[in-house]
């Protein structure tokens, strides 16, 4: 799917991170949230590359190692 991964503007210092999920191919309310960020480039920058499969999301186990 085409830009499967998109950023989601929560506030001006909140940028969530949504994977696309609805058989429609638009936005929907359920789309998981795979990561935040409060720079609103490094957002769209991370989108993109995992639009683009150069970065794996993690996974929640990937996340507590952290």
């Amino acid at each position: 799917m085409k830009n499967r991964y998109y950023v989601q503007p929560l506030t001006e210092q909140v940028y969530l991170i949504r994977e696309r999920t609805s058989t429609s191919g638009g936005p929907g309310p359920n789309d998981p949230i795979v990561r935040s960020f409060s720079v609103r480039h490094d957002a769209y920058m991370y989108a993109g590359k995992m639009n683009t499969g150069a970065v794996e999301p993690q996974t929640s186990t990937e996340k507590n190692r952290s």
